[in-house]
């Protein structure tokens, strides 16, 4: 199961390689379904924070009406930054898998 969502990352990443960003993406899984996705955006949104964590984290509690994403794992192929490290940890996700490029 893992497996599959982060692919699913990865496949956000490669939108954001496509529009010359850095290539990161995040998926958000709650109950074993996706619940929302997020790919690098701050070159074409010029905004600092269009990380693919923080656009995953605003998608997911816009569709849950809640800021706690409790119960909720995040699929990511890059080692979250400070910003999104604190955005995680705030938000309540319980697991976050990044991806071993080993």
């Amino acid at each position: 199961m893992q497996e599959k969502f982060m692919k699913e990352a990865l496949r956000e990443a490669k939108k954001a390689y496509k529009k010359l960003e850095v290539p990161v993406g995040a998926v958000i899984v709650k109950d074993g379904k996706i619940i929302a996705r997020g790919y690098n955006q701050k070159e074409t949104k010029t905004d600092t924070t269009k990380h693919a964590e923080m656009i995953a984290i605003q998608k997911a509690s816009k569709k849950l009406t809640a800021w706690r994403l409790i119960n909720c794992e995040m699929y990511v192929t890059l080692e979250p930054c400070a910003m999104c490290a604190g955005a995680i940890i705030n938000s309540r996700i319980k697991k976050v898998y990044i991806r071993n490029n080993g």
